[in-house]
């Protein structure tokens, strides 16, 4: 009953707080919408309004006033007949269908997964995705969740920071919000996001319904190398970018390419009509997508900023004022949050190496190229580079190489050069595939091939209009549906494998909610509140030394976090912040396990490592101890209380006040 009950209230917060203000916000503009944009746009407008005034208040510590502020605008809005959505014309009607269809399809690989009942499911990141999100439910600026007390620097957390205020506001639990109703939410606003901008920019609804497909379900040819006999490879990434299919798993990217969307209608409506008004919703979102996902963030900015320079050749100074804002909201967002140690790396054609060396080592990538350039063979280095490119490039476009060979003869028929819009995705495109060609990051160095993931879904763009050429071609209906069938055929494979290694492990990772560990989480929630510090101690096989520690430490999970809304005094939060110096923290836990390991009494060695953990305790500001294991040391220790025991774990309180 609860989870029907939180269904309702997730409703009306969408509504409430992204729909009609964003509807209000662009009818004051006077950016009047058609059906089905008009299902789209204002949620998205709302979200990034919602966030810019969420994230103002909370630095104001006035997160009270967010409620009744967007209730009035709600009103307000309501009270506007023009901000109700518009009924869905009737040709529209049964392509939307299919949308919702391939949407929820999408969303299944997070739909299936959280809690269910007496079960839960869950992988590595959604832990540290959880955490965030009940930290910052706590405390803004945040703190890294895994690392109490040091402020968190370089990382985009305003997805977390929107599931963290709704659910604040309206009471739901984060576990639905992260797992099942923003998932599919967002699943929804991809489809019909992509549906909407594609119908407004080719006027067909068969490129708007294969644009909703490619950018979901698009594949690479990886099925070839199975055929071949290489069985151990990924159909979704063996050639170095994962494909779209289960692109819910990471929230950012999902939400961001939403926001990206919306950028596209604003700019595609800009260029169309001229209204200054939609640079407001380009402001509003470029502004701050870096803090959603910076590589959006890179792709978006870095694309305004070429426009701009055009645009300044053609003495149209808009562009300019447009860029000054999204400067400031960039500064005062993202900027606040940067690291500063952060840089690109210059590293060319990196991932089509990678692709080589790693996943088709039969090919003798390193061989070649040691050899040719220890007897400069000029020829062979260029036809091995060539190479590479070609397998990296085909082997991930899949089937949208068959859009792409078509597009020109489209462009063609039509004898005019493509429009200045269509020259603005273009650059985007380019962005998205140049950066992480030439370029690794520093901390998490490989990570920046995420950014080739927008590329595949501008290319996917693209490469319907070539589909829609391929089939205006006059031949049978019979011959277009074998066509059809064969398009879906070498399309698939990415989708259906991910799929299927991803459902195929559900079982494996399912846990009981009321097993021991869980109802020791259950109970360390309900004490204190979540700035009191929890430290963890490594299982028994952990020895004090440094290596035994440290492994520990490296897969360990922020779970404390994200199931007993606790923050943790040490957990792995798999990224390599700076600023979070693991060492000291790593020292003090051995020293538990080596005072923990060493016979009760008196000699000076127990009593001065005795001291050490005491201060330690203190000095930390450390409240709970959970062990997967009773600590004797704890036990005989005055001012530390156990106050939980089962078979999973033992809980100690320190109590401050008995020092």
């Amino acid at each position: 009953m609860q989870y029907f009950l939180d269904i309702i209230i997730f409703l009306a917060a969408i509504v409430i707080c992204f729909y009609l203000p964003g509807k209000f916000l662009l009818t004051k503009l006077r950016l009047f919408l058609d059906s089905p944009e008009d299902l789209f746009l204002p949620f998205v407008v709302g979200i990034m309004l919602f966030t810019l005034v969420s994230y103002i208040f909370a630095w104001v510590k006035l997160e009270i006033v967010i409620l009744p502020l967007f209730l009035i605008i709600s009103f307000l809005a309501f009270k506007s007949k023009k901000c109700l959505p518009k009924s869905i014309e009737k040709f529209h009607r049964w392509p939307l269908i299919i949308v919702i269809i391939l949407s929820i399809v999408f969303s299944m690989s997070m739909l299936t997964s959280g809690a269910y009942g007496d079960n839960i499911i869950f992988r590595k990141d959604d832990l540290w995705h959880l955490a965030l999100i009940n930290e910052l439910k706590n405390n803004f600026p945040p703190s890294h969740p895994g690392f109490a007390g040091v402020s968190l620097k370089g990382y985009h957390f305003f997805y977390n920071f929107l599931l963290a205020k709704i659910s604040n506001i309206f009471l739901v639990s984060p576990l639905s919000l992260y797992f099942h109703f923003f998932p599919l939410f967002i699943a929804l606003l991809w489809g019909l996001g992509v549906y909407s901008f594609m119908y407004k920019w080719s006027k067909k609804i068969s490129i708007a319904l294969w644009a909703v497909f490619l950018t979901m379900f698009g594949g690479s040819f990886a099925f070839i190398l199975r055929l071949r006999g290489h069985e151990n490879l990924s159909l979704d990434s063996a050639f170095g970018i994962q494909q779209p299919a289960t692109a819910l798993i990471n929230p950012p990217f999902s939400i961001s390419i939403v926001v990206v969307i919306a950028v596209l209608f604003a700019f595609y409506q800009y260029f169309a009509t001229k209204k200054k008004g939609w640079l407001v919703s380009i402001v509003l979102c470029i502004g701050l997508i870096s803090m959603f996902k910076i590589y959006a963030g890179i792709i978006l900015l870095g694309s305004i900023l070429l426009l701009t320079l055009l645009q300044l050749l053609k003495r149209n100074f808009i562009f300019l004022i447009a860029c000054f804002f999204i400067g400031i909201l960039f500064v005062v967002t993202y900027g606040i949050f940067r690291d500063p140690s952060s840089t690109l790396i210059f590293a060319p054609l990196w991932a089509p190496h990678s692709v080589l060396i790693d996943n088709m080592p039969w090919y003798g990538y390193t061989e070649k190229m040691y050899t040719y350039t220890k007897l400069s063979v000029t020829k062979g280095i260029i036809e091995t580079e060539l190479y590479s490119l070609y397998v990296f490039f085909f082997g991930n476009l899949g089937t949208r190489l068959i859009g792409l060979l078509f597009l020109p003869l489209l462009l063609l028929k039509q004898y005019k050069k493509p429009s200045f819009f269509a020259l603005t995705v273009l650059i985007m495109t380019a962005i998205s595939i140049l950066i992480p060609l030439f370029f690794i990051q520093s901390g998490k160095v490989f990570e920046i091939i995420q950014m080739t993931w927008y590329f595949l879904f501008f290319v996917s763009l693209f490469a319907v209009f070539g589909f829609y050429k391929l089939f205006s071609f006059a031949y049978s209906r019979v011959l277009k549906i074998i066509l059809f069938a064969l398009i879906l055929i070498l399309t698939l494979p990415s989708a259906y494998d991910n799929f299927r290694v991803y459902f195929a492990s559900l079982d494996s990772s399912k846990l009981s909610l009321s097993s021991p560990y869980f109802k020791a989480m259950q109970f360390l929630k309900s004490e204190g509140n979540y700035n009191e510090t929890v430290l963890e101690i490594p299982n028994k096989n952990i020895t004090a030394t440094k290596e035994d520690v440290m492994r520990w430490y490296r897969v360990s999970t922020p779970a404390i976090v994200a199931f007993s809304n606790k923050r943790s005094y040490l957990s792995n939060e798999y990224i390599d912040f700076t600023g979070a110096d693991i060492v000291p923290r790593v020292n003090f836990i051995r020293k538990i396990i080596l005072l923990n390991n060493l016979p009760l009494g008196e000699p000076a060695e127990y009593v001065s490592l005795q001291k050490e953990v005491e201060q330690g305790l203190r000095n930390n500001k450390i409240v709970f101890v959970y062990s997967p294991y009773p600590l004797l040391v704890f036990e005989k220790t005055k001012f530390i209380h156990k106050i939980f025991e089962n078979r999973a774990a033992s809980i100690y309180r320190v109590e401050y006040q008995s020092y």
